[in-house]
C-alpha cells in the first residue's frame, strides 16, 4: 500500500476549527478524514457508496481517526453513526479519543444495554455494538416440544433504528473479526462463512444508502 500514491484530495472536512488549530487530529489523522470523506462520496457501480479501508499501523490512533470521520459528518447534519468493535469494554476507549477531537462522547451508546426484542430508544447519537452482539438476538419461550425459538435479531433492531434514509458513517474497528465472509471449498470439504462475517456483511447491504463503510485493520 505505502507504494501507491494517493489520489489529489478534492475534499473538504467539515470539522471545527478548534480541530486543526489545537492539533486535536495529527496530519495523518487529517488525511484519514479527507480521503474517507472523498471516497464518501463516490458511487459504486451498484449505487452503494463507495467504503473506505484504514491499513496503519500500531500507534497511528485508528480509533481517533473513526472519531474524526464521525465528527466530520455529524457536521454535516447526519446525526447517527455505528462504531462495530471487538469487545464491549471498548467503548470506553471510544468515547475517550471522540472526546480528544472535540466530540460529545455522551453521543456514544451500547446496543447490548437494549434488549434485543426491544426498540432503541436514542433519537440519535453514535451506535456502539460488537460483532459478537451483531449476530445475536432475542429468544423466545416456546412450548415444551419447541424449547426455545428465535426472535428479533440484533441486526433488524439496528437497521430500525437506524431507518431507510440512513446516510451516516458505519465504522468497522478490528475489521479482521469479520474475515471468512464467503464459503471456501477445500481438501476436506467446504468452510462456512463465519457468523460475524455475514451479519457485518447484511449491515452494509441493509444501510447501502450510508456515507460509506469505514474498516480499519493493521497492516
Amino acid at each position: 500500500m505505502g507504494a501507491v500514491e494517493p489520489p489529489a484530495p478534492s475534499y473538504s472536512a467539515h470539522l471545527p476549527a478548534r480541530v486543526v488549530a489545537e492539533g486535536q487530529l495529527s496530519l495523518a489523522q487529517l488525511d484519514v478524514v479527507v480521503y474517507a470523506g472523498q471516497a464518501h462520496g463516490e458511487r459504486l457501480p451498484n449505487g452503494s457508496r463507495k467504503g473506505f479501508f484504514i491499513g496503519d499501523g500500531t500507534g497511528v490512533g485508528k480509533r481517533r481517526e473513526i472519531s474524526g470521520v464521525i465528527l466530520d459528518n455529524l457536521a454535516q447534519g447526519r446525526d447517527k453513526a455505528v462504531w462495530v468493535s471487538f469487545n464491549r469494554g471498548l467503548i470506553e476507549d471510544a468515547r475517550r479519543d471522540f472526546a480528544g477531537v472535540g466530540g460529545d462522547p455522551d453521543l456514544l451508546f451500547f446496543q447490548g444495554d437494549t434488549k434485543a426484542g426491544a426498540a432503541l430508544a436514542r433519537e440519535r447519537g453514535i451506535l456502539f455494538t460488537t460483532y459478537s452482539t451483531l449476530r445475536g438476538g432475542e429468544k423466545r419461550q416456546g412450548t415444551d416440544q419447541e424449547g426455545e425459538r428465535p426472535g428479533q435479531m440484533r441486526l433488524q433492531q439496528l437497521t430500525d433504528w437506524l431507518g431507510p434514509d440512513f446516510d451516516g458513517v458505519i465504522a468497522f474497528d478490528e475489521a479482521h473479526s469479520i474475515g471468512n465472509a464467503i464459503a471456501v471449498k477445500g481438501a476436506r470439504g467446504e468452510r462456512k462463512p463465519s457468523q460475524q462475517a455475514v451479519a457485518g456483511g447484511n449491515l452494509q447491504k441493509a444501510s447501502s444508502r450510508c456515507a460509506g463503510a469505514l474498516r480499519l485493520g493493521d497492516r
